[in-house]
């Protein structure tokens, strides 16, 4: 019986041996196989001429494909020849920025425009904090607040106090004619506070809490704008909620998807940097670094 047990033991250790190798090979070649298909894998937005201009590039100089223009950003939240609702993948999905039958409209009084939602001596001021990117939620919010208040917005004041130490205005960044005009029949948007009386009219300084609703906005801002008449809004970081209706949750996407439009300096080194990519090959990682 001990005999038997030993030779069984053993069988099993050789049959146990013979398989390691073969599992590793079957799992080397799944490995190669996975690659070999993620790297010839189509991109969700390849096309045909996306094709064509990666098999021209490669006989292009450098120079050629800097000063020849092959892919335009749209301008003013148009369309392209190849965007993203062109891809298969978002066979479910559509726009839904632009602003509804139900939201209280400017949009019948071409000539009035905002000024019919907006109420006369209401002025909010905007003051805001962080990256870029906080900025440029903090603008979309501001926006929103104003609507909410029925207020006229004056340009925000970009952050110039914290680490980053950037001194940049609204206007050196973003396109500031545009952001008003786009925005007209939403907001009334000034580009400073008027003057009475042979002064400017100064506004009262106050924070509003994080995440701060509609009732929020009205319970706590209104009372001090009707009474102050002009209000500035401190550290605007992430102070408006989440959670709105949707006809402001779609004023936010025309804020931040087409009113904010960077300046023509910003937007032609984008351009030349999308070129310089696009020479070298057709799969991207965007990495915000912290």
């Amino acid at each position: 019986m001990a005999l038997q047990r030993r030779r069984h033991n053993n069988y099993q250790r050789i049959r146990i041996r013979l398989l390691i190798p073969l599992i590793s090979g079957v799992a080397a070649a799944l490995l190669v196989l996975f690659s070999l298909l993620s790297i010839l894998a189509p991109s969700p937005n390849d096309t045909d001429h996306l094709r064509h201009f990666y098999t021209s590039s490669l006989n292009a100089t450098p120079d050629d494909a800097i000063t020849t223009p092959v892919f335009c950003v749209p301008r003013g939240g148009g369309k392209m020849d190849r965007h993203v609702w062109s891809s298969r993948n978002s066979e479910h999905f559509h726009g839904c920025s632009d602003a509804g039958n139900k939201f209280p409209n400017n949009f019948v009084f071409l000539m009035a425009e905002a000024q019919v939602i907006t109420q006369a001596n209401r002025y909010l001021m905007i003051a805001t904090s962080g990256g870029l990117n906080q900025q440029r939620t903090g603008i979309t919010d501001g926006v929103v607040a104003a609507r909410i208040l029925n207020a006229t917005l004056v340009i925000p004041k970009l952050d110039q106090k914290s680490f980053w130490k950037d001194s940049s205005n609204f206007s050196e960044i973003f396109d500031v004619d545009w952001f008003i005009s786009y925005l007209s029949k939403d907001v009334k948007i000034i580009k400073q506070l008027p003057r009475r009386g042979g002064k400017t009219l100064s506004s009262y300084n106050m924070r509003v809490p994080r995440k701060c609703n509609e009732r929020c906005y009205v319970n706590r801002i209104l009372p001090v704008l009707l009474k102050k008449h002009a209000v500035q809004l401190s550290k605007f970081d992430y102070r408006l909620a989440n959670r709105l209706d949707t006809e402001y949750q779609k004023l936010r996407c025309r804020v931040n998807y087409h009113a904010l439009r960077f300046t023509n300096p910003i937007f032609s080194m984008g351009e030349k940097l999308v070129h310089r990519m696009r020479m070298r090959s057709k799969h991207y990682i965007a990495l915000h670094l912290r």
